[in-house]
């Protein structure tokens, strides 16, 4: 079956299920300007002065410590606020309109999805737009990350950490609990862009895999189709009249 056979498929899932969820990784903001887990990687361990895993960069204890190093590379691996939504994320928009989506649930922290302006969006580690102080928890968002090369509360002075730093990549309960709720009641779960999912292994109903690569859940899905995420909910827009080809 060609891909394009198997996008006509996933649009009849999709239209006869009753509650589609989506589920994304890091592969559909790789179009939007982002890294994968991999290509941010290597820009921790090939910095010149950081030279160490990434994992080690997201931490409480060494952005208190070492603020200004964590923004600077804070600012060349996460904190991207001008990058735009993909086309992918824009088109998964545009099915919530339609009541195709219930929902999305990402381990994403770049805040696109609710960039594209989707609602019901579960962010399991927060996002770059959640950020507090370390010594009140005063909020602020991804603006005042930007306007400020070392973010410091202007009520107390504090450092401000973005949310999954300041919980050591810590998922939140909170989150968790409402995605795997999402997921529990769907119909139709859509894996996009991720290699591993939380919740997800041995889900009683239907499952999409759309993904570049090969992954571990291929074998429990109803679908896989192995291509760009941009191209696949392109298609999709064209078959449901969203856009024309």
């Amino acid at each position: 079956m060609s891909n394009m056979e198997k996008v006509i498929c996933l649009a009849e899932l999709i239209l006869t299920a009753g509650k589609t969820v989506v589920f994304t990784g890091a592969g559909i903001s790789t179009s939007s300007g982002y890294p994968d887990l991999e290509g941010m990687q290597k820009i921790t361990q090939r910095d010149p002065k950081f030279h160490d895993d990434l994992l080690k960069l997201l931490t409480n204890r060494f952005a208190q410590k070492n603020p200004a190093e964590f923004y600077r590379l804070y600012r060349k691996t996460h904190f991207r606020p001008q990058n735009r939504p993909s086309l992918a994320h824009r088109v998964m928009t545009l099915m919530q309109k339609n009541k195709l989506l219930v929902g999305i649930i990402t381990m994403n922290l770049d805040h696109l999805h609710t960039s594209a302006n989707s609602k019901d969006v579960v962010e399991y580690w927060g996002s770059i737009n959640d950020n507090y102080c370390v010594a009140a928890h005063h909020r602020f968002d991804m603006e005042f990350i930007a306007s400020h090369s070392l973010p410091r509360c202007p009520l107390d002075g504090s450092l401000v950490l973005p949310i999954f730093v300041e919980r050591n990549m810590t998922a939140i309960r909170k989150e968790l609990e409402r995605g795997q709720k999402m997921a529990d009641n769907a119909d139709l779960l859509l894996l996009c862009g991720t290699k591993a999912a939380h919740g997800v292994p041995g889900h009683p109903r239907k499952m999409v895999i759309i993904n570049k690569w090969p992954t571990s859940f291929d074998s429990q899905a109803e679908l896989v189709i192995h291509a760009d995420l941009d191209w696949v909910f392109k298609q999709l827009a064209i078959v449901f009249q969203y856009i024309e080809k």
